[in-house]
């Protein structure tokens, strides 16, 4: 089966603790009953290993007898059939959400060989791990240990074929295929691996959908809002046949979202809606990375001072004042792909500013991230006198491709994987890697 691009291996090059985290020590440790090798045979006997950047190199703190290394190599076996949970080598400072609202430290246990060098003054630890290890361990980053059995199916699916895709290869310049967060997928090792997730993981072995006789470019987000957005919405490089606009519901209708934002605003009826929800443990089918409810709906105020002062770090530009904000142009979905600020710089001249991208958008307004680009200014009209924004929005996510909670509410509702992943990408059909 033809690789779309990108990753044709079996194994997966997945970047853990980078430069950027300016990381400069960490423990690893292991149980005794794993078969451990390394290129430091003295530390095999051991059950953890706490390294340091010093300035010749990487010392290893708990054996001062061995010299500083360059580069320390660690491996464990990592075929899918042989995980289980917190399998492999533990680290105890790990960073999740870089640069999202919800960042943090965490705990990863990681199958596979763990490369350990210095970039940069910092630790870096990159991941070599089996395709199908990773994406058993994907499913329960992305989502919860007790999420469905068909989400869990499609979820590994999806990033069985975003992975093998590989289609932004953002990474490649670093010496790694992906990172270990949302930039490209989560990925927490086995660390919340249960036997229900990696059965389902097991039993769809190999599985990735097509599209032309090419394993597709699986893009997903985490609520689409109620309609699914367009790949050109939110990426370059024109319209993609199987990443289209959809109602994420049972019934397609006439029209997009982007039509009538307040009437999109009350739709209730998606798969992804919140009233799914209701009696439903979120931490435990989302995982524990996500610690608020409000994806499907939301509103948030952000000061003009904040906006002033991403304008200067995102743009380099400072201005005295914000005096208007002018959508220009809205995906399906009412995902916004660019607008203009309207205000006035230092020496009182009136000036404006294009803000581009989804991305672009999300990291303008807000001091972290924001949910979604799907939003409206609710104080349009005093705009120019208030000293606040007041956005109401929809969707957590660009919503291309699958929707998380979508996905969800559909598994909730007893709708096998394949029928879920034939609603998100329509005109694929699944097939199995010879």
């Amino acid at each position: 089966m033809p690789i779309s691009s990108g990753l044709n291996s079996e194994i997966i090059r997945v970047g853990i603790v980078l430069p950027e985290d300016q990381i400069q020590e960490i423990t690893i440790s292991w149980s005794t009953e794993l078969e451990l090798e390394s290129n430091v045979p003295e530390i095999k006997t051991a059950q953890n290993v706490s390294l340091f950047v010093e300035p010749d190199g990487i010392t290893l703190k708990n054996f001062p007898n061995i010299s500083s290394q360059t580069k320390l190599i660690l491996a464990c076996p990592d075929l899918v059939d042989t995980l289980s949970t917190k399998y492999g080598f533990h680290l105890d400072s790990v960073v999740a959400g870089r640069g999202f609202h919800w960042e943090k430290m965490i705990e990863v246990d990681l199958p596979g060989k763990l490369e350990i060098s210095i970039q940069d003054g910092f630790l870096k630890v990159i991941n070599f791990v089996d395709v199908e290890a990773y994406v058993a361990c994907v499913a329960t980053s992305e989502m919860g240990s007790e999420a469905p059995s068909d989400l869990l199916a499609a979820q590994t699916v999806v990033a069985r074929c975003w992975s093998l895709a590989l289609a932004e290869a953002k990474h490649l310049r670093d010496g790694y295929d992906v990172c270990n967060d949302d930039c490209c997928q989560r990925y927490q090792g086995t660390s919340y691996l249960t036997s229900h997730s990696l059965k389902a993981a097991i039993e769809t072995r190999g599985e990735v959908l097509v599209y032309d006789e090419k394993v597709i470019d699986a893009r997903y987000s985490k609520n689409c809002g109620g309609m699914v957005e367009a790949y050109d919405t939110v990426w370059e490089g024109g319209k993609v046949p199987y990443l289209i606009p959809l109602w994420d519901s049972p019934n397609q209708k006439p029209g997009f979202a982007v039509d009538d934002f307040d009437q999109h605003y009350a739709y209730d009826e998606a798969y992804c809606s919140s009233k799914r929800f209701e009696t439903v443990n979120l931490a435990g089918m989302l995982g524990k990375v996500d610690v608020s409810g409000s994806y499907y709906r939301w509103k948030q105020v952000m000061t003009k001072v904040d906006l002033l002062k991403n304008l200067k770090k995102y743009a380099d530009l400072t201005w005295t004042s914000i005096d208007d904000i002018r959508i220009m142009e809205r995906g399906p979905s009412s995902r916004i792909k660019y607008l203009f600020l309207v205000g006035t710089d230092q020496e009182g001249h009136k000036v404006k500013q294009m803000v581009k991208s989804e991305y672009g958008i999300r990291q303008m307004f807000s001091d972290s991230f924001l949910y979604s680009s799907a939003f409206v200014i609710n104080n349009s009209e005093t705009l120019r006198e208030d000293d606040h924004i007041v956005l109401k929005g929809v969707g957590w996510g660009h919503g291309v491709g699958l929707c998380q909670m979508g996905a969800l509410g559909m598994a909730l509702n007893h709708i096998g994987y394949k029928n879920i992943l034939n609603h998100y990408y329509p005109g694929t059909k699944l097939a199995l890697l010879s």
